[in-house]
């Protein structure tokens, strides 16, 4: 005899919320859900371990501001994890509570508590970037007659000149890029927020040699295979690109002694990278906030915490008649003249 399944209230909300709302409604990357998903995972592993409730006997009584505080202490206590994700897990349970108050009512008490708990102060990150000189030095070091180095060469050329996410990267297909001029690459970023960014011809070349290599000039011909892949055209991976870029890192900072390198390097940091030259180079912030992709123009200013220059010149840009405005005071100046001239 076939055992019955239960299908409570909580277990049918967060099958909705993974599958549905978060997909559909909030158009979340696979990434964001898988990671919500383990969050949550952990949640209920912690309910049947500490509290005895299994998971498919989990209601939403059972969710409380303290079985969630006990929760987050435990993966403190067994992990050593860091604010960062510890603030990361709690935000994605509080994405569902919020969900399952809409859907549930009655949960409306238990949740205000939960979405209470507060997050943990967390030093701001450091950011990590090369300095221009530092950048050209490292896309040196590919050894371009080979066809290992024309690849890792692509794949670097690519991160920096678009400024792409390394998941935007790795999600890349052939179809998405145009090698004809106006040469433009275009990315699927976060949320499945879609734009179109130029490259400089001098990278579409690097692609054109990289895509020789691999048998795929005609690009109509294999438009849904990923861009960058490995041998057997598998998705390459986060950890693949990354030890590509350290790999040439390592070799870049020998080579260059002279040179300022920073102490490590990520993926991310050839985005930063790109960022920062955009800044040095006079480019509208807003322009910048829309070539990367972010939501909120807030989001890229991070980026003019790099130096004091760099942030003033920036701030001079946006307000250059600021202080013009202001008519000068004398002693024998009218009053009201004055304060007409100032209201006018």
């Amino acid at each position: 005899m076939s055992r019955k399944i239960i299908q409570t209230s909580f277990a049918v909300c967060i099958t909705r919320f993974l599958t549905g709302y978060l997909p559909g409604e909030r158009n979340f990357s696979p990434q964001t859900i898988k990671s919500y998903s383990q969050a949550l995972k952990m949640y209920i592993m912690y309910l049947n371990s500490a509290e005895k409730i299994k998971p498919e006997r989990i209601d939403f009584k059972d969710l409380t501001a303290n079985s969630v505080k006990e929760f987050l202490k435990s993966m403190e206590l067994s992990e050593n994890i860091s604010p960062s994700t510890f603030n990361q897990r709690l935000s994605a349970l509080k994405a569902f509570i919020r969900y399952a108050m809409l859907e549930h009512p009655e949960f409306l008490e238990n949740g205000q508590r939960i979405l209470a708990i507060p997050s943990k102060r967390s030093p701001k990150p450091e950011i990590i970037y090369l300095e221009k000189d530092a950048m050209r030095a490292l896309l040196k070091i590919p050894d371009q007659t080979s066809i290992q180095g024309r690849r890792e060469l692509a794949i670097m050329a690519m991160l920096y000149d678009t400024g792409a996410r390394v998941q935007e990267l790795i999600d890349l297909k052939i179809k998405d890029v145009r090698l004809e001029n106006p040469e433009t690459v275009t990315l699927n970023g976060k949320r499945r927020k879609i734009r179109t960014v130029p490259i400089m011809a001098e990278t579409a070349k690097v692609l054109v040699s990289y895509l020789r290599d691999r048998g795929l000039v005609e690009q109509s011909a294999f438009g849904d295979l990923y861009l960058f892949s490995s041998t057997n055209r598998s998705q390459f991976t986060r950890p693949g690109i990354a030890k590509i870029l350290k790999r040439n890192f390592a070799t870049a900072k020998k080579a260059n002694p002279t040179l300022i390198f920073p102490k490590d390097i990520y993926p991310h940091a050839i985005r930063a990278s790109k960022a920062i030259h955009l800044l040095e180079s006079g480019v509208n912030i807003i322009a910048i906030r829309d070539f990367l992709g972010h939501v909120s123009v807030s989001t890229t200013q991070i980026y003019l915490q790099v130096n004091d220059k760099i942030k003033r010149d920036a701030i001079a840009r946006a307000y250059p008649q600021l202080m013009e405005t202001v008519p000068e005071w004398k002693n024998d100046s009218d009053l009201l003249a004055l304060l007409k001239e100032l209201c006018s």
